[in-house]
């Protein structure tokens, strides 16, 4: 399978923005999700019907589902769908994200909630992965809400996002004084004397950073996680801001404090974490077509 990045000289057209719910192609938000925003979702890059991790996805959404709502979702349908949403989309890059929500609902008697839908959505994506190193970040005293589970309540992370805009920065920091826990939508990875860490605490598990953390193994580095201060930051030869979207984005500034960024670490990291094994969606093995040049992509 051929892997291209999206761009005017690639030769595939950058993927469109497509909607399916329950197989069938929308234009709108569904009303269930828009009235009661009661669910839980993933977020991942398919290229050609392929995922990184993604028995891990369907394993995070059907235990989210099971937890908020006692929904028994069946994978066997979840893979369909998203592959008649990888046909419509096609061969090109995708950022795609899976949410699903009660088919029935009622604000004032959640218990009796029961069925699922399944909407996927999709807009283009860059593959392989390029590493950014210009992202800044503001610190803010908060923990999410069942930070264990990936749900659609981002009300609060958008917002600190928001905050932290209008203050000059890229994003937001969430600590517990001067405890580092996540990014609004991200986590953070730190890669110090041989060792990649992630914050140990109340904070959702990322699939990327897990896929990321197998990798560093490979490249020589120990992987644990443990508690990470805010000045420990400053330490690190690189900081990453790791999402599904792009695994390769260094933090270079937290609050008035400039990060160390290894150039050479960063490219190195975009590289492996691209030609990374996949699994194609509804396939029972795992699928490794990355590049033929994983290195040279700075």
């Amino acid at each position: 399978m051929q892997r291209s990045r999206v761009g005017a000289d690639d030769g595939i057209a950058a993927s469109p923005e497509v909607h399916t719910l329950d197989g069938i192609e929308v234009d709108a938000v569904p009303p269930g999700l828009a009235l009661h925003p009661f669910g839980v979702f993933t977020t991942f890059v398919m290229v050609d019907g392929s995922v990184l991790g993604w028995p891990d996805h369907v394993t995070r959404l059907t235990r989210d589902a099971r937890l908020l709502w006692g929904c028994d979702l069946d994978p066997q349908r979840l893979s369909s769908d998203v592959l008649s949403h990888a046909r419509r989309v096609g061969p090109a890059p995708a950022r795609v994200r899976v949410t699903l929500y009660p088919e029935a609902m009622q604000m004032m008697r959640p218990i009796d909630a029961r069925g699922c839908r399944i909407l996927v959505s999709s807009g283009p994506a860059v593959f392989p992965f390029l590493p950014e190193h210009q992202f800044t970040v503001r610190t803010c005293e908060y923990q999410r809400e069942l930070p264990d589970l990936k749900t659609t309540d981002t009300f609060t992370q958008i917002r600190r996002r928001r905050e932290a805009q209008l203050a000059g920065f890229d994003d937001a920091l969430f600590v517990r004084r001067d405890q580092v826990l996540e990014g609004s939508t991200w986590t953070v990875v730190t890669w110090c004397d041989g060792q990649v860490a992630t914050p140990a605490g109340p904070v959702l598990e990322s699939i990327t950073a897990v896929h990321l953390a197998a990798a560093a193994e490979e490249l020589g580095w120990s992987f644990v996680s443990r508690p990470i201060t805010v000045a420990e930051l400053a330490e690190a030869d690189l900081v990453l801001a790791v999402n599904a979207v792009n695994p390769a984005r260094a933090i270079r500034r937290v609050d008035a404090r400039s990060l160390n960024l290894d150039h050479a670490l960063l490219a190195e990291v975009a590289g492996v974490m691209s030609s990374r094994e996949r699994h194609h969606v509804g396939a029972s093995a795992p699928r490794a077509d990355g590049p033929a040049d994983p290195t040279g992509l700075d």
